[in-house]
Parts: C-alpha cells; structure tokens; sequence
C-alpha cells in the first residue's frame, strides 16, 4: 500500500510541474484522487479477507485446543478412578496378606505344640518298652499311659486277634472279670457281639490274624476323630484317635430284630474309644473302661461298614 501511494504522489508532484491549466490539474488530482481510494479498499478487502482467514484459524485451533482439554479431563479423571480402584484392592490384599501371616503363625504354632506332643509320646512309648516302669502304666488311672502300655504290649507288631482267640494271659490281664469283654463281628448285615467261643473268629490252618502296624510311626491325637477311613479311605492322617465317649456299640438280636443295649453297669464308669487309621483306613477300633482306678479292655469292634 506504501508504494502505491509513493508512486501516486511523484504523479501528482510530475503533474503539477507539467500542468498547463488548473482544470487540468484538477483531473489529474482528482483521477489520482480514485486511485488513491481505490488502492485503499483494495488494501482494506484484503486485510479483512486476511483477517477472517485468521479468525477463522485462530477458532479452530480454539475448538481443537477446548476438545483436548475435555479429552484429557476425562483421561485424568479415568486415570484418578483406577487409581482409587487400584489403592482400593491393594488396601483389600494387603488386609488378606496379614490375614494369612496372622494364620501361619498360629498354625505354625500349633504344629509346633503337637510335634513335641507326638515326640513326647513317642517316647513315653519308647520308654514303656525299654524300662522297668511297665507295671505302674498298666495299673494307672491315666488312661495316656494305660493306652501306651496296652499298644505296646499287645499291639504294635503283635498279632493281637491270636492273643484274645487264645485268651492268652497278657490279654487277660487287661480284662475285668467282673465287667467282661467281647468282640463285635458282622458274619452278614448284622453286627453282634461275641463274648466267647472263640469271639467270633474264623482262623484257618495258616491264618491266624494280622500282625498290627509299629505305634511308634504312627502319631497320637486326644479327643479326635479319623476322617472317614471306614467304608471310604480316611482324608485324616494316620495315627492313634482316642477320646471319651458316652456311647457303647449295641448288640442285635436276630430273632427279635432289635438291639440290645450295653450292660447297666456300664453306664456311669468312664469310657474311651481308641481307632487306630493305618494306609487310610481303621484298622482296628478298641472301647475301655475304668473300674476301681484301673482301665480294662472292654470291647474291640471289627464289624464292617456293610453291618
């Protein structure tokens, strides 16, 4: 725009020198005049046009500019979400993880006190084979160390089924003649108990029973019970049960298809069941009795589980 109205101007001055008559002058002026005006709406239009151009950029590049700030809002605010999330589930593990810590150590000390249990029983069993002390288990109102002497001494690797058929000594020994001993034996659906005559065994030329599993790998556990091991095998570890009961096993009477229940006598004296579970099943099921501070062997219970 400067050069135009530069290169009108020497126009206008040329012309002025020139001029032979102030009309002409006045047409050369005012000719200079529409050029001058003209250049200037020329310049005007382009500036506007420029500037809407400009306007128009800068409004695009506004809306563009706004449309990444709400894009990135919500980002943020996503991000700001799974971050509560995420705090929220590693408070949650970090709970569960103190949790189990609190856990095993209480289980870690409970393994503790029942591996020096099962030591300390190991060797009370040890002791009862190895020393002197035999008689004063026997005659013990404690019915832990009467267990130890009886497993011990009829039990572990003995052939225990020979010892009562036979009614051997040592196994009489265990018995109040006074209270009895039989033995329950299911020779079809119907578990009886056998007092006498052999108690219900049928030994062959041969066989004359099993020799019991060694006590001394097997652990002790007071006032509990095997987990199945009876029809099904056992998901409870091997070992001895033992616990007081109230209960005794019935006898059936065939003829009058009912049971019959335990002695009365039996009723108000102390009582314990033993199982031993041995390759997952019960092996052998034991029932004692305390009478005048002593424990005797009162029942054993072979009956199966199709009884």
């Amino acid at each position: 725009m400067t050069n135009i109205i530069l290169s009108t101007l020497m126009v206008f001055t040329m012309t002025i020198a020139n001029a032979q008559s102030k009309k002409e002058q006045i047409e050369i002026l005012t000719f200079s005049l529409d050029s001058l005006n003209q250049a200037v709406v020329s310049e005007r239009q382009s500036f506007n046009t420029t500037l809407d151009s400009l306007n128009q950029v800068l409004s695009k590049n506004q809306q563009d500019f706004e449309l990444e700030m709400d894009k990135s809002s919500i980002t943020i605010n996503n991000l700001n979400n799974q971050l509560i999330r995420l705090n929220s589930i590693n408070d949650s593990i970090n709970i569960q993880l103190n949790e189990i810590k609190e856990e095993k150590l209480i289980l870690s000390q409970e393994f503790s006190t029942l591996s020096k249990r099962v030591d300390s029983l190991k060797q009370q069993i040890t002791e009862l084979t190895n020393n002197n002390s035999t008689n004063s288990f026997r005659n013990s109102s404690n019915f832990e160390h009467f267990l130890y002497y009886f497993l011990s001494t009829v039990y572990s690797k003995k052939n225990i089924d020979s010892l009562i058929y036979i009614s051997s000594p040592i196994i009489l020994d265990l018995i109040d003649p006074n209270i009895g001993f039989g033995r329950f034996w299911n020779v079809g659906a119907s578990c009886n108990l056998y007092d006498s005559d052999g108690f219900g065994y049928h030994f062959y030329e041969g066989y004359f029973g099993e020799t019991a599993p060694e006590i001394v790998n097997l652990s002790f556990f007071k006032n509990q019970k095997p987990e199945d091991g009876f029809c099904d095998e056992a998901s409870s570890p091997n070992g001895v049960y033992y616990s007081q009961v109230n209960d005794l096993p019935e006898d059936w009477d065939m003829e009058k298809g009912e049971s019959i229940p335990p002695p009365l006598k039996l009723k108000y004296l102390k009582k314990f069941v033993v199982q031993v579970q041995y390759d997952n099943w019960i092996v052998k099921t034991f029932y004692f009795v305390e009478s005048n501070n002593k424990w005797f062997l009162l029942y054993i219970n072979d009956c199966d589980c199709s009884a």
